[in-house]
């Protein structure tokens, strides 16, 4: 190896050791944890990380490095406790803990429960419970409501769960107010980011574009907000107001569907899959829409994310589907929802007749109040 090489061979060296952190995690349970295991999770440069220790008269300890800080996540389990929950109750009675990990130390300390434990560590993860303070009475009110919600579910209680979910909206709305807040005061912490982030399966761009821009320039000159600035400019393109981008797509008997030929139309574009329980859920509603409003000018064209065409047909069929449906079958890779950003579903967009945009993401009753509002006159 010449000279010139072993330089710059060194220097990456040495770059990559002062991007990667060493972190310890110590902790100090109650002895009644003995013998129950302790799972570390968390993804740093786009790998899904995964360390274990066992509880040992109350003590574990678990160590390794991240090059920034992250959100991790603690659970405290049985022996031979699936690590997969099946069920809403399952991943209910989890007991686990998040929390910001980064170099240094990091201390937990609790009885025999990891979500009542407390988790100290450094600056990232002090902005976190200063946070999570401002939210605990919010939180304390959800509880409940959500554990009434998993019934209605289970029930299959749809008025219930209409009538429910308000409730949960309005103190969502409350949260995600102090959330704003805690991100114009904290521009430089990594917690404002990952919350900016966070809404990029879904960037509205009047609210999203000034808590990104409000963001220090370290973090918004960091390789994940490039990307997120690129997915700021394709939303503005796909806002309220601008026309939507035409696509092809076939079908599953192969007949292939162009969005522009559905012009003098409403449309509502759909992107859903058979295996998203939220998507399949939100299926009744456009039903009930469409056949309220398909001799109206009304159409409903879905695009679908699934990879298998059985369980995509299946799904149209169990759900009593009977609008267009087109797939290319490569999931999150469907070609359409590429060009459209979608990287969260479900998702919808819905067009006038000249196929301008004029909503997106209508849940529930607000699609067929839109539609009254459009096509009762």
């Amino acid at each position: 190896m010449n000279n010139t090489l072993k330089y710059i061979t060194l220097c990456f060296g040495l770059i990559s050791a002062a991007q990667a952190q060493q972190f310890k995690i110590q902790g100090k349970l109650s002895p009644a944890t003995d013998q129950k295991i302790i799972l570390l999770s968390y993804t740093q440069d786009g790998q899904d990380i995964l360390d274990s220790a066992v509880v040992k008269k109350g003590l574990f300890s678990l160590q390794g490095t991240v090059t920034q800080p992250v959100k991790a996540g603690l659970r405290l389990k049985e022996v031979g406790e699936k690590i997969q929950p099946s069920t809403m109750d399952e991943m209910a009675a989890i007991d686990n803990q998040e929390f910001y990990l980064e170099g240094g130390k990091v201390s937990v300390k609790g009885v025999d429960k990891m979500k009542t434990a407390q988790i100290t560590g450094g600056a990232t993860q002090s902005d976190y419970l200063a946070l999570q303070q401002q939210l605990k009475p919010f939180q304390e009110q959800m509880a409940p409501l959500s554990a009434k919600m998993r019934e209605l579910f289970e029930t299959n209680d749809e008025k219930g769960q209409n009538e429910l979910f308000p409730q949960l909206r309005a103190i969502r709305v409350e949260m995600n107010k102090v959330d704003d807040k805690f991100i114009k005061s904290h521009p430089d912490s990594y917690v404002s980011f990952d919350m900016v982030m966070s809404h990029l399966g879904m960037i509205n761009p009047k609210t999203f574009e000034p808590l990104f821009n409000g963001l220090s320039e370290r973090l918004r000159n960091t390789d994940q907000a490039k990307v997120a600035a690129e997915q700021l400019k394709l939303a503005k393109l796909l806002d309220i107001g601008q026309p939507a981008i035409d696509f092809s797509q076939e079908t599953a008997d192969g007949h292939k569907i162009t969005l522009s030929s559905l012009k003098g139309k409403y449309v509502l574009v759909d992107f859903w899959a058979s295996w998203c329980g939220p998507c399949r859920g939100e299926n009744p509603h456009l039903v009930k829409a469409y056949d309220e409003f398909k001799n109206k000018n009304f159409e409903i064209l879905g695009v679908s994310l699934d990879s298998k065409k059985d369980a995509w047909l299946k799904a149209i069929h169990d759900d009593g589907l009977p609008w267009l449906h087109v797939s290319d079958l490569k999931g999150w890779k469907n070609e359409v929802a590429t060009t459209y950003g979608v990287h969260a579903v479900p998702q919808n967009y819905l067009l006038d007749a000249n196929g301008i945009i004029i909503a997106k993401n209508l849940r529930g009753e607000e699609l067929i109040e839109r539609l009254s509002e459009l096509l009762n006159k």
